[in-house]
């Protein structure tokens, strides 16, 4: 005979086992909920997506955290946006005054992280779209050094990143 387990009150919500209160969380998240984008593609897994957009019709710059969880290094080869005229790979560099450059790629190592972080590297959206601006939710795609291919949400934040 099966034995039924006994669910404390104290983890019981409606008549259901409050255990599967996270899963449920989880899910909604996925569905595109207000916590950061995640996405994730053959070992790669995208987390953070933001763009912060200053002024509307100015070029607005795209944020994120990137894991390589694969034995291989990779690089990160270009970047596009359906609402981005062009997207770019930056880094802004510090020398005796803020210069931002065009980058060719960015490594990731294997097993490695690559944050893409304001004062760093950060993806620079020229020529964006009406539906840059905060509130919103827009998609970048990565493309790597091998043809593969990573798009999340951004959410679309004001000047001060909120």
């Amino acid at each position: 005979t099966k034995r039924m387990r006994q669910v404390p009150s104290s983890r019981r919500r409606h008549g259901r086992d409050a255990s599967l209160l996270p899963f449920a969380a989880g899910l909604v998240l996925l569905a595109g909920g207000a916590a950061p984008s995640l996405a994730a593609e053959a070992g790669m897994t995208l987390s953070d997506a933001w763009v912060r957009s200053v002024i509307p019709s100015r070029p607005a710059a795209g944020y994120f955290k990137l894991r390589n969880g694969t034995d291989k290094d990779r690089k990160i080869v270009s970047a596009s946006s359906p609402d981005c005229g062009m997207l770019m790979l930056h880094l802004s560099e510090h020398n005796g005054g803020e210069h931002m450059a065009m980058v060719d790629s960015v490594d990731v190592p294997a097993h490695g992280a690559v944050s893409f972080a304001p004062g760093g590297y950060h993806l620079m959206c020229v020529q964006p779209a009406d539906r840059v601006k905060p509130g919103n939710r827009v998609q970048m795609t990565l493309t790597f050094d091998d043809g593969g291919t990573l798009s999340a949400d951004f959410v679309v934040r004001n000047a001060k990143g909120e």
